[in-house]
């Protein structure tokens, strides 16, 4: 029962997603086919591959962060806080009315960051029309704040903890970080998603329009999409961070017509299990 309870979870939040942002396009490459089509952005992660099925989905994304990614493990020249940050990216054709979006999965240990430092995050890379990069909307999640430099008694770094969004408008055009403080569905998919309307994004958490901002000006298309982890050993950013390895899971959201199958699969399970019960 609890497998079934775990499936439905999981349709009921795409379902969701797919009832809000039906009048959007997703844009996102297919995970199936990682690595290929896909090139280091700052520097590569421990790991970055298909994982095939992890908690009830398929052709699941995995982003490890580890010790090959640790400052002091990187390669010359790549010291910096800079490539703390570490993942891949794909190109992408879409402009107005499309969208990118993905389901992460938030496991409970990611609320308590005593237990290790995470964030990880899917980033647009919006271009104008002479192929000039123009913004970076970037939609995540973090247990170790949004630049709060404060210990508190147990000397541990006092974060916020949830889903965050990137805006470049904020900070006087230096891009800051809005904290979303919407629900997180522990031990359970998640799914983010960045809407362009062709003047604004239009950010989602389980089909919830959280967060809208603008575009920069003469924005007209996605170039390619960024994902991304995060690797605190090391960087000098990141006082008080408890370090230990994790991967972070992403999964396609699955189109509406899988959708409608998974609900029906769903619907002959729950009646078959209800008949067991009654026998």
């Amino acid at each position: 029962m609890k497998l079934l309870h775990d499936k439905l979870i999981i349709a009921s939040a795409v379902a969701i997603s797919f009832s809000n942002l039906a009048h959007a396009v997703d844009i996102t490459p297919d995970f199936s086919n990682v690595p290929t089509g896909w090139t280091v952005d700052r520097y590569a992660p421990d790991s970055f591959s298909n994982v095939g099925s992890y908690q009830g989905l398929n052709n699941v994304l995995g982003i490890g962060i580890g010790p090959n990614g640790a400052t002091s493990n990187r390669t010359a020249g790549y010291q910096a806080n800079f490539y703390s940050t570490q993942g891949m990216g794909h190109a992408v054709t879409g402009g107005a009315g499309d969208m990118l979006q993905a389901a992460l999965y938030v496991p409970t240990s990611w609320m308590d960051p005593t237990k290790g430092a995470v964030r990880t995050d899917m980033w647009g890379v919006m271009t104008d029309s002479s192929s000039n990069v123009t913004d970076y909307p970037i939609i995540g999640f973090t247990n170790y704040g949004t630049g709060l430099a404060d210990m508190n008694s147990q000397g541990l770094h006092d974060s916020y903890i949830g889903f965050r969004v990137w805006s470049d408008a904020l900070n006087g055009g230096n891009g800051g970080w809005y904290d979303l403080n919407v629900a997180v569905n522990t031990n359970s998919w998640n799914t983010l998603g960045i809407d362009f309307t062709g003047t604004n994004y239009n950010f989602y958490v389980n089909g919830q329009d959280v967060l809208n901002t603008l575009a920069a000006p003469g924005t007209t298309s996605f170039s390619s999409v960024l994902m991304q982890a995060f690797n605190f050993d090391g960087n000098t950013n990141s006082p008080g961070a408890v370090i230990t390895p994790y991967t972070a899971y992403w999964a396609n959201v699955p189109e509406p017509g899988t959708l409608a199958l998974m609900g029906l699969s769903l619907a002959i399970l729950g009646g078959m299990s209800r008949r067991k019960m009654l026998n």
